[in-house]
């Protein structure tokens, strides 16, 4: 029964979970971009390279799944502020996956592999990052509160 259920809220999520891959590629390609100019070109340490890294791309991937992945839950609102933070802030749990794998992989493997550690990392957080942007940071119950607090500010 419990794989039934699984299975179900798997095949419910596949396009959404799609799109957020999408998504999330166009945001890794960012990403790698961003930390290899930072550290090769900038001689910055993988650590700074990885969050400068991180916080170009999660503009990009907010605004892509704001508008395409999530959109239904969207609801047509524009993209926010408050919307924002909170997909900063789940995406934090994947920067510290991130940065946990990056370092285990330039620690026991070398320096050499910072770019490998850097693949690694993102992969490895990207899992955390969508249950927290579905559950939270686009929750349709969340949106529509949202919604509602902005219809009442409006008559007053």
């Amino acid at each position: 029964m419990l794989n039934l259920n699984i299975i179900a809220k798997i095949k419910r999520n596949l396009p959404k979970l799609i799109r957020f891959a999408v998504v999330g590629s166009t945001g890794a390609l960012i990403n790698f971009s961003v930390y290899y100019l930072a550290v090769e070109y900038m001689n910055f340490s993988v650590n700074l390279s990885a969050l400068i890294a991180f916080f170009v791309s999660v503009v990009n991937n907010y605004v892509l799944n704001h508008s395409w992945t999530f959109s239904v839950e969207n609801n047509g609102n524009p993209i926010n502020l408050k919307q924002f933070l909170y997909y900063i802030i789940g995406n934090l749990q994947g920067l510290t996956i991130n940065l946990i794998v990056l370092n285990i992989t330039v620690y026991y493997i070398g320096l050499d592999s910072h770019l490998l550690g850097q693949m690694l990392g993102v992969i490895s957080g990207m899992g955390v990052n969508f249950i927290f942007a579905k559950k939270i940071v686009f929750s349709e119950k969340l949106v529509d509160r949202r919604r509602a607090k902005l219809a009442q500010k409006a008559k007053l």
